[in-house]
């Protein structure tokens, strides 16, 4: 207590503890959205990204062909995922419906009722004994079916499977393999088309979306692909995507041309995430958070070091005394910190309070549509999401003191008494 007296009774600390209640009130605004935004989209979609790459099929050649060219077409392009299974550090790969999961893949809702229970999935498509569930690694919650088999006995339009989230709203357990459930698939309109699908088996909960949380989801059997598909293949383990497309990308320019189709480019899943991202509502969004997190990160820069330079450097005088009545020099840099660090700390907690009061009323950074998450994050709980923001940006305000605060104070502990002492 004497300490935060003998620190708040000189009229410059006052000042710069209002400085710094300014400064968190302001960095707690700019930095809680990037914050909580940065951390949402690097969360997992429910499958092994890093070991999976896309390579894309293009032709010349329309989808509307002669049957026996369009027929030609389909055995060059199996062909193609042979090769690719013949590759080096491949272990498993299928020609896709579309593109990766979770990057704007080729998915149409369906309405699902069970009893008086319902719930619109996102609905992904697979094609009978295709390894699509195999590439993805998305492992089988139902005993008696693994995932090497989650596509056998596909019926087209009748098969099912559903994903944990899916099957627990539904439902309320996954042991629902066999059961009947009846969709409408409609797009919207006021008629829908009912019918009903029978469940093959439950698997891990994947996301839709990039930014979706809502892990409803479902797979549904379909009657065959279209020509010009990409081709998803998964990587031995240990093996770096990045290093693997860059290996083999003249082997992919030159092998992998037939009549009819080629192998456009290679790209690790991962780089698509990243691109989708990037180019997203979301992504632009992230860039102006950081710009205006940047922005305040250089205004605390300048403003703080600027005054915690001053207020160092005018207690020469005092630091000079000390030593003459035999403190030692780290005794006397560490006083300097231990003050910065109790003025900081003082000052984060009441700015924090101050901000405590607005957000009440107004609420945190919440950008999400998905308001019945599947896996709850650290920032849905009002609570948890106000103690790690205002952790984060104590950090960075201290970080930021101690460093401005050190600097000139060490100058001063290594100066010689008397120059300490010359204007005392």
């Amino acid at each position: 207590m004497k300490l935060l007296k003998d620190i708040f009774g000189r009229k410059t600390s006052i000042w710069l503890a209002l400085e710094l209640v300014l400064v968190t009130i302001a960095c707690w605004w700019a930095f809680d959205p990037v914050i909580v935004t940065s951390y949402a989209i690097r969360q997992p979609m429910g499958y092994d990204a890093d070991r999976l790459v896309r390579f894309e099929v293009a032709s010349s050649v329309t989808q509307d062909v002669e049957d026996s060219e369009w027929r030609e077409i389909v055995k060059e392009e199996e062909m193609m995922v042979q090769k690719v299974l013949e590759m080096d550090d491949v272990e498993t790969a299928y020609a896709a419906a579309s593109t990766p999961i979770g990057f704007e893949a080729l998915s149409k809702p369906i309405d699902f009722f069970h009893g008086s229970d319902s719930l619109q999935c996102w609905c992904f498509g697979f094609t009978p004994d295709s390894k699509m569930f195999e590439v993805y690694g998305i492992q089988s919650l139902t005993p008696g079916v693994p995932t090497a088999e989650l596509s056998h006995d596909g019926v087209d339009e009748e098969t099912l499977i559903l994903t944990r989230s899916s099957a627990m709203k539904l439902f309320g357990t996954i042991n629902v393999a066999g059961r009947k459930l009846l969709g409408k698939d409609g797009f919207g309109r006021e008629e829908k088309e009912s019918k009903y699908y029978t469940i093959r088996a439950v698997v891990e909960d994947v996301r839709h979306g990039a930014f979706d949380r809502d892990c409803s989801n479902a797979f549904l059997c379909i009657d065959g692909l279209p020509i010009h598909v990409p081709i998803l293949a998964r990587l031995r383990e240990g093996v770096d995507a990045s290093h693997f497309v860059q290996a083999h990308e003249q082997q992919v320019q030159h092998d992998f041309v037939t009549k009819h189709s080629y192998v456009r480019r290679m790209q690790t899943v991962r780089e698509i995430q990243d691109k989708f991202v990037e180019d997203s509502w979301i992504g632009r969004q992230m860039r102006r958070n950081l710009l205006i997190a940047a922005f305040f990160a250089l205004n605390l820069s300048f403003g703080v070091f600027g005054t915690l330079l001053m207020y160092t450097r005018q207690r020469r005088e005092e630091a000079g005394v000390r030593r003459a009545f035999g403190a030692t020099k780290w005794s006397v840099f560490w006083g300097f910190i231990r003050e910065a660090w109790l003025l900081t700390t003082v000052s984060v907690v009441v700015g924090c309070a101050i901000y405590f009061q607005f957000v009440t009323a107004s609420g945190l950074f919440d950008n999400y549509v998905s308001k019945d998450a599947a896996v709850p994050l650290w920032f849905d709980d009002f609570g948890t999401h106000f103690l790690v923001v205002s952790a984060a940006v104590y950090l960075i305000i201290l970080c930021a003191v101690l460093v401005a605060t050190a600097i000139p104070a060490w100058r001063i502990c290594r100066s010689e008494i008397t120059v300490a002492l010359k204007d005392e």
